[in-house]
């Protein structure tokens, strides 16, 4: 199995395509929160995958499955700006994994 082939994507068609240029095949553009919801769920039940990348605009319609998909060790939920940019106010999503991961709030990040 290829490294690529544990990591899923969740996004608008140009963050998608950008990833599917890179190799990323698992991968999804959701039409709504519906489905965006649908398609982090199928993704977390897939053993196969460890990472699932998603837009920060689509997290923040399913912040409420997110948090509770965080809990479980795997797959590890990492929030990426669109092409529009970084949401106003939002934490850096390494420097909120590194804050769980270790306990500690690290600054410069």
């Amino acid at each position: 199995m290829d490294m690529t082939d544990k990591i899923a994507v969740i996004g608008d068609t140009d963050t998608v395509v950008g990833f599917r240029l890179a190799g990323i095949l698992n991968s999804n553009i959701p039409a709504d929160g519906a489905s965006a919801r649908r398609a982090l769920l199928d993704f977390s039940n897939d053993s196969n995958i460890s990472v699932i990348i998603i837009t920060e605009p689509l997290a923040e319609n399913i912040r409420e499955t997110i948090e509770e998909l965080s809990e479980r060790p795997y797959p590890v939920i990492v929030e990426i700006p669109d092409k529009r940019g970084r949401l106003e106010g939002k934490e850096s999503p390494i420097r909120r994994l590194v804050k769980r991961a270790i306990g500690v709030e690290l600054e410069g990040f």
